[in-house]
């Protein structure tokens, strides 16, 4: 008797939740950031890789909401590429911020996040489904008001955006799924990082902290040793001053409190463009928010990203990083297509902070 396809799905689900990892090695594609690799894999060749056993594919098996548009390896269309250089002179179409939900009890928590090193990213992975905990999500200017779901986020040195021609240190991307009508689409919100800070940044400390003791665990399985930088464990609240478009009366209205991780956000204003994946397959099914103030980390912190870069394995305990030969894992920037792409940039000329009652906060 053949099984329901519900039933099939939430099997499957169940059986990836049981093995308590998201990133397996068959995930594992072959291509790297290198441009001068020696097995031809390198950016210009994206184009010849085989995106068969693509994470993306299989991953949407694995959850009954996500259906994603992933086909073909895309890595050589100009319809909608990504990376793409941003101006801070584009205009702005939309007409309020990335709204994010009130926060709850149940909310996911830090607690909640499984983080993984893998050949060419760090990843923090939110749980598969909301029966652990409720997910993070977003809702954007134009698509329909279904809601995108946080589902893993990971890092990139420097910085695969380009803002009037400044590359940033790093960038962090927070990758979402699509829902209902959406749900053959992503939403990636994306935060340029800037590593000049005297002091470190407690939030992002935390992430480092986590990847710091996957890598520790992985190294001491493969009998070696590896040396800790220093850690903390702090949190920070984001104490910036913003100007509020009034959506409300009374005293008790106020710009809604971002759950955890958008508490990170440097800013609710953002450039925004319709774009694709930036690794194989590249599927051009991204709508791209990328923060418009940079977040500023330590050069420690930045040192500690780029070493945690370096450091995956394989299940034969080999070395197993894609990154160029100066360990960094940016796609080079792609040419923008002006009549498909929509860049625009919003800022607080554009819209406000939308307000909401107090026991909506």
């Amino acid at each position: 008797m053949m099984m329901p396809r519900l039933t099939l799905i939430t099997t499957l689900l169940s059986t990836a939740l049981a093995q308590d990892t998201f990133w397996k090695e068959s995930f594992k594609l072959d291509f790297s950031y290198d441009a001068n690799s020696k097995q031809g894999d390198g950016p210009n060749k994206w184009g010849n890789v085989n995106v068969a056993n693509s994470e993306w594919r299989q991953y949407a098996v694995g959850h009954e909401l996500f259906d994603l548009n992933i086909g073909n390896n895309e890595c050589t269309n100009r319809i909608r590429p990504s990376p793409i250089p941003l101006r801070k002179t584009d205009a702005c179409s939309d007409e309020h911020e990335l709204f994010t939900r009130q926060i709850n009890d149940s909310d996911c928590t830090r607690d909640d996040i499984t983080f993984e090193l893998t050949p060419h990213t760090l990843r923090a992975y939110f749980p598969a489904n909301d029966d652990t905990c409720e997910r993070p999500t977003i809702e954007m200017d134009g698509n329909t008001g279904d809601p995108f779901v946080l589902t893993w986020m990971e890092v990139h040195a420097r910085s695969e955006h380009v803002v009037d021609g400044r590359r940033y240190d790093a960038e962090l991307q927070m990758v979402h799924m699509g829902t209902s009508n959406s749900d053959d689409e992503m939403a990636i919100v994306s935060i340029l990082i800037d590593a000049s800070a005297r002091e470190d940044h407690a939030e992002f400390q935390y992430l480092l902290d986590q990847w710091q003791r996957v890598a520790s665990d992985q190294t001491a399985k493969c009998g070696e040793t590896t040396r800790s930088l220093r850690t903390r464990e702090d949190v920070v609240q984001n104490k910036e001053s913003r100007r509020v478009q009034q959506q409300c009366t009374g005293k008790d209205c106020g710009p809604r409190r971002k759950m955890y991780p958008y508490s990170m956000w440097p800013s609710v204003w953002y450039f925004r463009y319709s774009g694709s994946l930036t690794t194989p397959p590249c599927s051009a099914i991204v709508n791209w928010r990328i923060v418009d103030k940079e977040m500023l980390i330590s050069r420690r912190q930045y040192k500690q990203l780029t070493t945690l870069l370096t450091v995956n394995k394989d299940g034969d305990c080999q070395d197993d990083t894609v990154l160029s030969a100066t360990g960094e894992n940016f796609r080079p920037l792609q040419n923008v297509n002006a009549n498909n792409q929509n860049v625009e940039h919003c800022t607080k000329a554009d819209f406000g902070v939308f307000q909401y009652a107090a026991d909506q906060q």
